[in-house]
């Protein structure tokens, strides 16, 4: 019966061993994920840049669609950090610290007690909420965008063409 129980308990030694290193090649894609989206969104604001004076039929601007662009990227980047962060943690909340229960020590739990101690007494910022609070200021700033390429048609519409100090100035 030892033999067997022994023979278990490598088993589950075993599963929770792969299962934990399948957690942190999780947390690997995520990272690699947000490097994809801030890579995409640098890209959109390199071609709003570079084509702030190209123009489509009926006065749309490249802007304004680079803009809806980087609004829907920066929502799949705020998702998708979002379904990572619960992923990660169904891993470690429920299956990982179920696994330790059968094992003669629960690191994982005890490093994730100590964790939420220490970021109870410091006001921790987790790297997860700064993922997702660069995809909400991301998302604010193409909507910000959006609303000043929207706006100066109709303003150029009613109050004539805006110039720039440059040109009042002749600079």
């Amino acid at each position: 019966m030892t033999e067997e129980n022994n023979m278990d308990k490598e088993l589950l030694f075993k599963q929770y061993k792969l299962y934990c290193e399948q957690k942190e090649s999780f947390a690997n894609r995520n990272f690699t994920t947000n490097k994809f989206y801030l890579c995409v969104i640098i890209a959109i604001y390199l071609i709003m840049f570079f084509s702030r004076d190209l123009s489509f039929p009926y006065s749309i601007s490249a802007n304004l669609i680079m803009a809806i662009i980087g609004i829907a990227v920066s929502f799949f980047w705020w998702s998708n950090t979002d379904a990572y962060n619960i992923m990660i943690k169904v891993k470690l909340k429920h299956v990982i610290d179920e696994m330790e229960k059968q094992l003669p020590f629960q690191m994982h739990k005890l490093e994730m007690d100590k964790f939420k101690e220490y970021k109870k007494e410091h006001k921790v910022i987790i790297f997860s909420d700064m993922q997702k609070g660069v995809a909400i200021a991301m998302m604010l700033l193409f909507f910000a965008l959006f609303l000043i390429e929207l706006i100066q048609p109709i303003v150029a519409v009613i109050y004539g063409p805006i110039e720039t100090y440059s040109k009042v100035s002749g600079i």
